[in-house]
């Protein structure tokens, strides 16, 4: 008899309790049962990561045997590809090609951009994102990476940047990442569920209570997101990664981190038996 693929999860290191070191969070996250994270770390810094922490990132990752899954871009404030300051832009451009090859050297296959989120959405802004996805694509590209473009908090900026963004470029390059918990709050997730699964590359899989971003595990209670249809929406893509969650450590639900993250694995477990019928 033919033994099953073991399942593997992952999660973000937002998931992290930041009162103790990396490595420990790491081994934490190991012992619930996980075995790829996230890697958010310096996502909003203005600043690359320098030599020393990604050497430190490489260590505890092997010192723990958890691996990246795959990698947040950076959005420090008012340093996005679309900003109005041409410095801004620049450094944003800086920030994509340097997070790019922080992905490539630790593992993951991919990387999460933002669409534009922290502005009124007109044609100008579509037409600086595009081109700040242009100025990366050769490095993305020679590196074997693709970016996955995320939803975020206004439906109709989602649809105009994403729409152009597809249409610009294909699914070798630029693919998509699901962020329930966003369109929530955008009111997007019909639209989403419709338009996105065939660019499906990254999930950051969490609920809400659909006013503000409250990063809760899958299935939680007093969440509202329409996982049934979730879980048919990432059964009719390619993917095929493991299940990730984007969820951060709350003590009015989880008194202690151990607790939050055996219920962090249990929810990416029932999400898993729901796709794949584990």
């Amino acid at each position: 008899m033919d033994k099953k693929k073991p399942e593997y999860f992952s999660i973000s290191d937002k998931a992290f309790d930041f009162e103790v070191p990396y490595r420990e969070n790491l081994q934490r996250i190991g012992e619930a049962g996980f075995t790829h994270i996230h890697l958010s770390h310096g996502w909003t810094r203005s600043e690359a990561l320098t030599e020393e922490a990604c050497q430190r990132l490489e260590e505890d990752l092997h010192a723990t045997g958890i691996q990246v899954l795959d990698v947040h871009g950076c959005h420090p404030k008012n340093t996005n590809t679309w900003s109005s300051a041409k410095e801004a832009r620049e450094n944003a451009i800086r920030l994509l090609r340097h997070r790019l090859q922080v992905t490539k050297r630790l593992g993951g296959d991919a990387m999460v951009y933002h669409v534009p989120w922290n502005v009124e959405m007109s044609a100008h802004i579509v037409d600086l994102f595009i081109e700040g996805l242009k100025q990366v694509e050769e490095d993305a590209r020679e590196l074997g990476l693709s970016i996955a473009l995320e939803n975020h908090y206004r439906g109709e900026s989602d649809r105009q940047a994403l729409e152009a963004a597809f249409a610009t470029f294909d699914e070798s390059y630029i693919g998509f990442t699901f962020d329930p918990g966003h369109a929530l709050i955008s009111g997007n997730t019909e639209w989403i569920l419709s338009h996105c699964a065939p660019r499906l590359q990254i999930l950051h899989l969490n609920d809400n209570d659909t006013r503000k971003d409250l990063h809760w595990n899958p299935y939680e209670e007093a969440g509202q997101a329409d996982w049934s249809a979730i879980e048919d929406f990432v059964r009719k893509s390619h993917y095929r990664k493991p299940i990730q969650l984007e969820v951060q450590w709350r003590q009015d639900l989880h008194p202690t981190h151990e607790a939050f993250l055996r219920s962090a694995r249990a929810s990416a477990g029932r999400f898993a038996s729901a796709v794949r019928g584990l």
